[in-house]
């Protein structure tokens, strides 16, 4: 493995691209001036500075390297970071013959001690299993054939000021060094005694560190309770019944029964089972029908239970803008009320907060929350009806993140409003905040400082 002290430097047509920085995650105002300090502190050379509040400082020490003449430097995990602003993604590019390359990106920032060059795929993979503890919803890319792995000239493409590596510039003085030593002598004799006079010799009191700031630790809490969580929306919600409408109810001779999909981060996993209706039908002939996407599992004559992945189409709960719960029960639940004769059910629970970590002063104490500071909170909801009704949700499924959503055939005695061979249930949450101030993101912190509607109270 190559030493993270060691970057390696490819050139490319219009630049060089480096690999193999240290990362560092930066919170709080003046990134760039913590960044410098954090570089002069590590004797770096080179720094990739972040521009938001929330990010992180890439260090490189090239005095062992030359820097390619005539051509700027840029930080490849930075340009991974800036193809890739939200999620988490982890890529793994094979760099002829230097090794593996494996960094990790989380909400557009470099995950640190990532960033690094393998001499085997087989070390990767085992920091990417430790990654995967820390991120759930990892997504690797690491074949070229699946698509989605960036190439080096689509990590070049990407070069921008954001990425590049700035010289960490040093103090230097215009006197020689023993004109410096006789100064500072000079200014020891005069100074000491006055010095002592004052504080009588006694040592300075060391500043106390200055007590956290209670808004800004609430609103990283908030933003911590809502990592992870997806919000499938309007879109989302349409994405999924798609899957449902593209079902063959005939396949082969074989007859659908019902088809349900569950939640797993960005993706749905979903079955669907079939039943065997033709005396013809057999396994061969459904095998010769199905989509090669999908996995089938018979058992073993007259059923079959087919697998497949779908999209989940889910946005970061952090990026949306929420009503309040006193908006909802006065607009929302009035809308769901207006087409509830369409369904055979709709539920939707008392709200609840989404737990979060509360801030605690330098003594263990908590912080008192600040006042007009909204937090999340979710309420559960189910609805069962005929699948036709299903467009005459989608208006009011904004803040909808759906767990399990199923469709099963059945006999309608006599069809009707509520009744029908196709029905759908939906289980899932509404999302919303616990105060009154709505129509803005509630953290208030967002891990990209160029993204114009995520900027809290």
């Amino acid at each position: 493995m190559a030493s993270p002290s060691e970057p390696l430097i490819l050139p490319m047509s219009s630049c060089a691209l480096v690999f193999g920085l240290d990362w560092f995650p930066l919170v709080g105002g003046r990134p760039d001036k913590a960044g410098l300090n954090l570089a002069r502190r590590h004797r770096s050379t080179h720094v990739v500075l972040p521009e938001g509040a929330l990010g992180a400082v890439g260090l490189a020490s090239l005095r062992r390297q030359s820097p390619v003449s005539g051509s700027s430097l840029y930080s490849a995990a930075q340009n991974v970071a800036q193809l890739f602003p939200t999620g988490s993604v982890a890529i793994v590019l094979a760099l002829q013959d230097s090794g593996y390359w494996l960094v990790a990106v989380h909400e557009g920032v470099v995950v640190a001690r990532t960033d690094q060059i393998y001499r085997s795929r087989e070390d990767a993979d085992e920091v990417i299993d430790g990654l995967r503890l820390a991120y759930p919803q990892l997504q690797v890319l690491a074949h070229p054939q699946a698509g989605g792995l960036p190439t080096l000239a689509t990590l070049e493409a990407s070069s921008s000021s954001r990425s590049q590596l700035l010289p960490v510039k040093r103090w230097r003085s215009i006197m020689p060094w023993p004109v410096q030593c006789f100064m500072l002598a000079l200014v020891l004799v005069l100074l000491l005694p006055r010095a002592w006079q004052v504080y009588g010799g006694a040592s300075a009191n060391q500043a106390e560190p200055a007590p956290p700031e209670p808004g800004l630790a609430w609103r990283k809490a908030i933003a911590d309770s809502a990592r992870g969580r997806l919000v499938h929306g309007i879109n989302g919600t349409r994405a999924l019944l798609d899957v449902f409408y593209a079902l063959p109810v005939r396949l082969g001779g074989w007859s659908l029964l019902r088809a349900d999909c569950r939640g797993d981060g960005p993706r749905w996993q979903c079955q669907a089972r079939y039943e065997r209706h033709d005396a013809k039908a057999s396994n061969s002939s459904f095998l010769a029908a199905v989509p090669p996407s999908w996995t089938a599992e018979f058992s073993p004559l007259d059923h079959v239970a087919v697998r497949w992945h779908a999209d989940a189409h889910g946005q970061p709960l952090s990026r949306l803008a929420l009503s309040s719960t006193t908006q909802n029960e006065r607009d929302l639940l009035s809308a769901l009320q207006d087409i509830k004769p369409g369904f055979t059910q709709i539920q939707i629970g008392r709200p609840a907060a989404i737990p979060l970590s509360t801030p605690t002063d330098r003594q263990g104490r908590p912080l008192a929350r600040p006042a007009g500071q909204t937090a999340y909170v979710s309420r559960p909801v189910h609805i069962s009806g005929p699948l036709r009704s299903a467009s005459l949700l989608l208006p009011t499924l904004a803040p909808a993140a759906w767990e399990k959503a199923a469709m099963t055939l059945g006999q309608a005695e006599e069809p009707g409003l509520k009744s029908s061979k196709l029905n759908l249930s939906l289980q899932g949450v509404f999302y919303e905040t616990d105060d009154v101030a709505a129509g803005m993101p509630v953290a208030g912190i967002c891990a990209r400082s160029d993204t114009s509607d995520c900027t809290g109270p």
